[in-house]
């Protein structure tokens, strides 16, 4: 799936509503696209994540989601795959509780699958990677809003 451009004076707007009325968040969905702000109130950052059918697609300000101590990240370069095949569901999706050591992804590393436990329990609040994409080492897979 590629890249959505951005409305660039909508995003403004919304993040200028943020802080004008002490928001932590703002979604709007037209169809099937969602574009969502978040204020990171702790630091004062915006992060800004749109999708098409909830899927997330971008996250921009990737230092703030990386100050958040549930972060997830990947132990290894590879790709990485949300399910054990393309036919399956995915291991997690936004809003599901998780428990530490349940399998949030799998990553392919020269040939080997490798799969990838959650080192928190909690509830999943962002994907920011996309299914069958090259990850780096310690590249944010994931937020989980720890329990």
């Amino acid at each position: 799936m590629g890249r959505i451009s951005l409305d660039k004076p909508l995003i403004k707007e919304l993040s200028e509503l943020l802080n004008t009325n002490n928001l932590s968040e703002i979604s709007i969905t037209q169809g099937r696209l969602s574009v969502k702000v978040v204020r990171n109130l702790s630091s004062g950052g915006t992060i800004i994540t749109q999708g098409i059918d909830n899927k997330i697609l971008e996250v921009e300000d990737k230092d703030v989601i990386s100050a958040h101590p549930g972060t997830v990240k990947s132990p290894m370069v590879g790709t990485i795959y949300l399910a054990s095949s393309p036919e399956d569901k995915p291991f997690i999706s936004v809003g599901q509780s998780v428990k530490e050591g349940d399998q949030l992804f799998i990553i392919e590393a020269m040939k080997t699958m490798n799969p990838v436990k959650s080192p928190y329990s909690g509830v999943i609040k962002q994907i920011i990677i996309k299914n069958e994409t090259p990850v780096e080492y310690d590249e944010i897979l994931a937020v989980i809003d720890i329990t």
